[in-house]
Formats: structure tokens, sequence, C-alpha cells
């Protein structure tokens, strides 16, 4: 067996293993559907839209509420949600530190038998950026700072009552952050992580192995 033929089968074997790892995503929110929420620092308390039928997710009968509410007291502070195009976009003016939150609302479902874990990819965020993560309303992550644009991941043995996701119906995240803070997010998932399998790695090495080996006799 040549090396090229090799890598071919270990390229195929690992996408087969991803797909299978993949294979109990749900999907939350993927962020297609339009909506817009804008709050000022002019106006008292926060400023709240919500659209009555979600169709960019897996859940049955979702809806999603935008809620937003901008810091100061000057109108020109503005805290703004927006969704669409595969994005979700949250933006302070210069001089707003904001709230931003989403809550969906859905028929129950056992989470568990899709994932243990949630997954929010994240495409930039600023630093100092925290948010929320409350199930059911009652159930919640801990505020959790964001270290850099990567993929978010909360397990829900993190939550201080993991036994809701067996019945879930609600699911919010509350964002804050400093003066002038932004977000963008592509996909909200239940998921399980699942590390590369040792065998799969061992194989990789071997590979790498019969290439150098291949390579000294070609030499000689």
């Amino acid at each position: 067996m040549n090396a090229k033929t090799l890598a071919s089968i270990l390229l195929t074997l690992g996408l087969a293993l991803s797909s299978q790892s993949q294979a109990g995503v749900l999907t939350i929110d993927n962020f297609s559907d339009s909506q817009t929420v804008l709050d000022s620092g002019g106006s008292a308390g926060t400023t709240v839209n919500t659209l009555p039928t979600l169709t960019g997710t897996d859940l049955t009968n979702a809806s999603r509420t935008f809620i937003a509410e901008a810091s100061g007291t000057r109108n020109a502070n503005t805290t703004e949600i927006v969704s669409g195009s595969n994005k979700l976009i949250i933006s302070n003016d210069g001089r707003s530190a904001g709230s931003a939150s989403i809550l969906w609302n859905f028929d129950p479902l056992d989470l568990t038998l899709h994932g243990n874990a949630i997954l929010l990819e994240v495409l930039t965020i600023d630093l100092g950026v925290n948010v929320e993560m409350v199930a059911n309303g009652i159930s919640s992550s801990g505020t959790q700072n964001f270290t850099g644009n990567n993929n978010f991941l909360v397990s829900f043995s993190d939550f201080t009552n993991p036994a809701v996701f067996a019945n879930l119906h609600s699911f919010r995240l509350n964002f804050t952050g400093p003066t002038s803070w932004d977000g963008q997010f592509r996909l909200l998932t239940a998921t399980t992580p699942v590390p590369v399998p040792a065998a799969f790695g061992l194989m990789g090495s071997a590979l790498l192995g019969f290439i150098a080996v291949s390579r000294r006799k070609a030499v000689a």
C-alpha cells in the first residue's frame, strides 16, 4: 500500500467519524430569520421585539424574542440586536454598555436525546463580554466570559439544574459587556463534543512514519 492510498483511507475514515460525532446535533437557531430591535438610553427600560414563528430551527412551534437595553440617558446611546443571513449581530454605540437578551420559547422536548452541551459559534467578540445561559427560566449556567473568536461550549452539567434539559421549553442568552461592546454569532445548537479517537491519532502517526520510510527508500 503506497502513501497516497493510505492517506486516502485515513481521510475517508476521518470524515466518517466526524459525521458520526455530529449525528445528534439539534439546531436551536441558525439566525436565518430576519429580526431587529434597537433601544436608546433616552427611553426608560428595555425595548422588546418578538418573532412569533421561527423557521431557522429544529425546535417545534418556536418563537424568538429580542430584548435590548442601552446604558446611560442619552438618545445617542444605543444597543441593537439584528438577525438574518445566518448571523446574530449585537452592537453598542460608543457610549453604551448595554445588555442584550435572546429568548426562545417552544414545545417541550428532551434535549438530552440530542446532546449534552450547548454550542454557540462565535464569529467575532470583544474582550470583556459575558454571557449567561438560562434554561426554562430557572437553570443558569452562571455568567461566563468569552475568551476569543472560537466556539463557546457549555455542558448541561454546568447549569444549576441540569434536569430541566429533559423537558426543555425555553432557553435564553443574556449578554453584557463594556462600553461599545460588539459581537457576532453564527449558530446555536445542542451537541455532544466528541474527541478525536485515539486509534485515529495512532493511524495518523503511522501514516507519517510510512511516508518517512518511503522517502528514505526513494532517496536510497
